[in-house]
């Protein structure tokens, strides 16, 4: 059932639309609407002292449940963060995307999309590693897939890791890259401990593709020797390839990190990469908590919310683009209270920060219904 809703007091922050101070937002029949457009008021919620911002939205987590080992289920375990909007990063292969988009895209509450693997099996299972030897690449299957879900499907998948390629050469990995251009999509590429240097990853990609988990610290990362980031990958961020920090259980390094932002290095994305190995637990636990690790490092809540809303939203696909609060557009809104919490962060390596602020999540809105609230709020 729609209902007229007012979010009245709040602190909003929409980067999509400049927007950083206190407003009420209003939403009527599932949409972002102007004040005058509300006769009636179904709900009320005073978010004095609170954040309000676009529904987050998680451009990198691994939501294929049941399928795959590690897959988590979107709604039970996002949207009470906040979250409205989610990729996966290729859980899914050319063999199973059609079982994603029937048990999970199409079964989902949320704004559900994905990439797909480049292995046709996708990543069932965490007791062997994909297979990406390019004879298994079913070029014609792929393309068909592109044309038939352009509305949910991102683009193809690859990781780079050494232990993960093997024996395949890195012409594997421009192999893809140009695999991509033929089929006017982008490419993401998982570069923990890839297989030669951040410059050369870097000069493979082109305007739209992701690079994902640029922080990682384990072997080639994107610090030089001089304790900058490399010119390459600095460049690379300059012509459009989006840096996506996917923080992972594995695939995060504070002393990259902190080098990278000294250096006025920021990631374009901030996402997760979620697991059920990492869901509600340290060193992930959620969208937020990854936020609030942020806003340990030093950066501003507004330039955390961008990369959380309206840079991801900028790449979703489809008729209806999430992360902004714009007239119109559907109502996703998540209300925060930022709280004065120890908290110790880890890395990878093992390596502690603590903060002492945390985002927490007490009301949720998909496309103007209720679907998480704190008992408090």
């Amino acid at each position: 059932m729609q209902r007229n809703i007012v979010i009245r007091n709040g602190h909003v922050i929409d980067p999509a639309n400049k927007v950083d101070g206190i407003a009420d937002v209003y939403v009527s029949n599932g949409r972002i609407a102007a004040e005058a457009d509300v006769k009636t008021v179904d709900l009320e919620f005073d978010a004095a002292g609170k954040y309000v911002f676009p529904g987050l939205i998680d451009y990198h987590a691994h939501v294929f449940p049941n399928s795959t080992e590690i897959g988590i289920d979107p709604d039970s375990n996002l949207l009470c963060q906040g979250v409205t909007s989610v990729v996966d990063p290729g859980s899914a292969g050319i063999s199973t995307i059609k079982t994603f988009i029937a048990d999970v895209i199409n079964r989902s509450i949320m704004n559900v999309q994905g990439y797909i693997n480049l292995c046709p099996s996708g990543m069932p299972t965490m007791k062997f590693h994909e297979d990406f030897n390019p004879k298994h690449w079913d070029k014609e299957k792929l393309r068909q897939a592109l044309e038939t879900y352009p509305d949910i499907l991102q683009g193809l998948k690859i990781r780079i890791s050494k232990p993960i390629m093997g024996d395949l050469p890195f012409s594997v990995f421009e192999q893809a890259a140009a695999l991509a251009r033929e089929l006017d999509t982008r490419l993401c590429v998982h570069v923990t401990n890839p297989q030669k240097n951040m410059e050369e990853v870097a000069s493979v990609l082109r305007k739209g593709d992701v690079l994902a988990h640029c922080y990682h610290g384990t072997g080639n990362s994107i610090i030089g020797e001089d304790g900058k980031v490399l010119d390459a990958v600095k460049k690379a961020q300059k012509r459009g390839v989006i840096m996506d920090a996917a923080n992972g259980g594995n695939h995060w390094n504070f002393g990259v990190a902190e080098k990278a932002m000294a250096d006025g290095f920021l990631p374009d994305i901030i996402s997760t990469d979620l697991t059920s190995k990492t869901i509600f637990k340290d060193p992930v636990f959620g969208l937020p908590y990854i936020m609030s690790k942020y806003l340990m490092l030093g950066m501003s809540i507004c330039d955390i919310v961008k990369r959380c809303t309206e840079n991801p939203g900028k790449l979703m696909n489809g008729r209806e683009k999430p992360g902004t609060l714009s007239k119109g557009a559907l109502a996703d809104v998540a209300i925060f209270t930022l709280e004065d919490h120890a908290v110790t962060f880890s890395d990878t390596s093992g390596a502690k920060r603590t903060g002492n602020r945390l985002f927490r999540p007490v009301l949720t809105l998909c496309k103007g219904e209720v679907v998480y609230r704190d008992i408090t709020f």
